[in-house]
């Protein structure tokens, strides 16, 4: 079983943008679609933690 992808920094977040970028330069499969499905909802969740935070 894998972890789920949990961003806590800006420092996680950029790490999370390159791998998005990486994972677009792949071919596509299954694993691709779910690791960037994964990345999408732990950036989102992550944005949204900071817009709350600036509020």
């Amino acid at each position: 079983m894998k972890l789920p992808i949990v961003i806590h920094t800006e420092e996680d977040y950029d790490r999370a943008q390159q791998r998005v970028e990486e994972l677009n330069a792949m071919p596509n499969s299954a694993e691709k679609e779910r690791e960037l499905h994964a990345l999408g909802e732990a950036m989102l969740a992550f944005e949204l933690r900071r817009d709350d935070a600036d509020d």
